[in-house]
């Protein structure tokens, strides 16, 4: 039996309109020292989507990604984030930001259920205690990237595959319809690739809005149905990942007869906003 991975949604949905874009990016250069890294870039980002964005080293991605998370600033051009201007967006705990790595802290290593718990802090009013309801999420969470098991261990004695799919349980024990994974597959073995690859998937199809930022396709390449490929700073294609940058690894992806068995996992339901 599966239990299922319920985040909070909003009442009130009018389901005769459809939503504005997750993002919407217009004209956009980001600069450094005057330089630019991103160059007129504009693109929509629909609700519901799992977008690639691809490119080598220094094309502009990373650059892009941060702009669009507020932690850099646009030089020029305009970003919302589901129909507000991002300057005005507010509502960041719709946002699940999964970065490359754990970064590394002293003190006392936190467990991995503390680091996933740390996702729920967006939603929680001050000085409130975990409900029932939070706890429950984050064992579905857990439980969903297959690490139930894990739950006490430090997150120290964990592969780093593992801390990624710990990174991502964070992410889905908030309240995030949206998420932006920084190369997620970045340096972690096959089975973690595996795993990691069924979570996004599930949660494509369960509605989220996905945006992978990536140096390659790799295994994620079955997923995707729109790649967008940054070259110096601009795209350089953004349609069908056929024939971009990164289909050449497309043999990493697994066939279901080569894939050892993994643990049972939940569904992922994605709230519903208006």
């Amino acid at each position: 039996m599966s239990a299922e991975l319920t985040r909070p949604g909003r009442s009130g949905t009018d389901s005769t309109s459809a939503p504005p874009p997750a993002f919407r990016v217009t004209d956009a250069v980001v600069s450094y020292n005057g330089s630019p890294a991103v160059r007129g870039v504009s693109f929509d980002v629909n609700v519901g989507e799992t977008l690639a964005i691809l490119g080598p080293n220094g094309s502009g991605k990373s650059t892009l990604m941060r702009a669009m998370l507020g932690v850099l600033p646009l030089t020029r051009g305009r970003i919302e984030t589901h129909g507000v201007p991002l300057r005005r967006f507010r509502d960041w705990g719709r946002i699940g930001y999964v970065p490359q790595r754990l970064s590394a802290g002293g003190g006392v290593p936190a467990t991995v259920r503390e680091i996933v718990t740390s996702g729920q802090v967006s939603r929680r009013r001050r000085h409130r205690w975990a409900t029932s309801q939070d706890n429950a999420a984050v064992d579905d969470a857990l439980a969903a990237v297959g690490l139930a098991d894990r739950a006490r261990d430090s997150v120290h004695e964990l592969s780093g595959g593992q801390q990624q799919r710990v990174l991502i349980a964070r992410a889905l024990a908030g309240p995030a319809d949206t998420f932006i994974m920084d190369e997620p597959m970045s340096g972690i073995d096959n089975e973690n690739q595996r795993a990691l690859a069924d979570v996004i998937a599930r949660l494509g199809d369960n509605g989220a809005t996905v945006i992978l930022v990536l140096h390659e396709a790799g295994p994620l390449r079955p997923l995707l149905r729109r790649s967008l490929v940054l070259a110096n700073g601009q795209i350089a294609h953004d349609g069908p990942p056929n024939g971009v940058h990164g289909d050449e690894h497309d043999h990493v992806h697994p066939h279901a007869e080569d894939t050892p068995s993994m643990p049972a996992v939940p569904s992922i339901e994605v709230p519903r906003r208006a």
